[in-house]
């Protein structure tokens, strides 16, 4: 009788992630706290951009292809709900 193998884990690098929802968590600090009005908007799609930007960088230096897709799309997920979380904050505290 043969024994049943479960198939190979992808790696998901946790530090890699947890590493750029922390970089967009203060992209997004810096954008609500140094920006006023109507151009906060368009700093935090800029801040947004950018956290993609470092989430693929983190990624890649992985060099492993492996869940490179599935690890790549939860962290810029996260990356964008951080920075919509901490914009919708501010909204409501500050007004």
């Amino acid at each position: 009788m043969t024994e049943l193998q479960l198939p190979p884990k992808h790696p998901w690098h946790v530090g890699r992630l947890v590493t750029a929802w922390v970089i967009a968590a203060v992209f997004g600090l810096l954008v609500v706290l140094l920006t006023e009005g109507e151009a906060r908007f368009q700093w935090l799609a800029l801040a947004a951009g950018l956290s993609v930007l470092v989430t693929f960088a983190l990624q890649i230096g992985t060099a492993q292809r492996e869940g490179f897709i599935t690890r790549s799309s939860f962290s810029v997920a996260g990356c964008v709900v951080i920075i919509a979380a901490i914009d919708i904050v501010f909204v409501l505290l500050l007004g």
